[in-house]
């Protein structure tokens, strides 16, 4: 006779669930530009793994390839595998991740993307409930493709599960015991922007939740088991047994210390992203509708100029929701 199954083999059997997900989603091929760009990119870092996710492999997926910046992560060994300077190192371990910006000719004409670098020692630890702020597991929670050595495929896998039971523990803090998968999605994507003082209107959450098809209602009920909260499903609405801690106010000051690290990842980014006030200007109209014009000043003093674009951008932003 089969022994019952033990707390461990019941997380076991989440995770597993979890990366036969993830796992599934790698093995959807890229469209042509996002191939395109991710071999030029691992041709540049050919021991490493690539991440690919982002509105380029969701909502923007239909758009002239152009028009979009995609997204990717270079997940490397060690840093001293993927820099020679070390300020480049000391600056990825203090205030990750490092951002640049890639461009390639293609037959679909200029293709660019902005890319970050972590190492996989680092990352594993970013997505996991062992960091407090949303910056990592919140957007690794969502569908991605992964691109690399078996080895590093393997770990990545589990991250990235780990991604996922994370975000959900923490979304499902903000919610009752008893809630659908989409409110759990829309109240956990929404708190997230809010920490990162990112330029989503109230829309947003939604399409994205919508675009990733099936992800959602699959991964939820083994994320939040492999967190180690017993929960049954019903439809789509998921009854946790136990309550889960509350996460209102971890939430609000993940808000606090979103506007600080926001700040200072702008900041940052102006040294190692080529047009990085501009690319900020360019996202922020095209998902909040807010026209930030940057001033050449601005462009020459980057570092000088990011704390007065990013005030008015307030300042517009609060007219525009007044207009509505």
């Amino acid at each position: 006779m089969a022994s019952p199954p033990t707390d461990q083999a019941a997380q076991d059997a989440a995770l597993n669930a979890l990366r036969g997900h993830v796992r599934a989603v790698s093995a959807t091929p890229l469209n042509e530009p996002a191939q395109h760009l991710l071999d030029a990119l691992l041709a540049q870092h050919p021991d490493a793994a690539a991440l690919f996710y982002g509105s380029g492999a969701s909502v923007a997926k239909a758009d002239d390839p152009a028009s979009i910046i995609y997204d990717f992560y270079i997940i490397g060994e060690s840093y001293d595998a993927l820099y020679r300077s070390g300020a480049m190192k000391l600056a990825n371990r203090l205030m990750p991740p490092n951002v640049f910006y890639f461009e390639t000719p293609s037959p679909f004409g200029i293709l660019r993307a902005k890319y970050a670098v972590l190492s996989i020692d680092h990352f594993e630890k970013l997505v996991s409930d062992k960091t407090f702020h949303s910056y990592f597991w919140a957007r690794f929670a969502q569908p991605c493709r992964i691109h690399g050595p078996t080895e590093m495929t393997d770990r990545l896998e589990i991250a990235l599960a780990t991604a996922v039971a994370t975000f959900c523990k923490r979304a499902a803090g903000l919610l009752n015991e008893t809630f659908s998968v989409r409110e759990l999605w829309l109240a956990g994507l929404g708190a997230s922007y809010k920490a990162e003082l990112r330029a989503e209107d109230e829309s947003r959450a939604g399409k994205l939740i919508d675009s990733y098809g099936g992800w959602t209602a699959q991964v939820t009920p083994p994320a939040l088991a492999y967190a180690g909260l017993e929960n049954t499903v019903d439809g789509d609405v998921i009854d946790l047994k136990e309550n889960a801690p509350k996460t209102a106010l971890a939430w609000r000051l993940r808000a606090v210390q979103g506007a600080f690290l926001s700040v200072l990842r702008l900041l940052k980014g102006t040294q190692t992203f080529k047009g990085g006030i501009d690319y900020i200007a360019w996202k922020i109209k095209r998902h909040s509708g807010v026209d930030l014009e940057i001033t050449d000043w601005e462009r020459r003093h980057p570092m000088l100029g990011a704390p007065g674009a990013a005030l008015r951008y307030y300042k517009l932003r609060g007219q525009v929701k007044k207009g509505a």
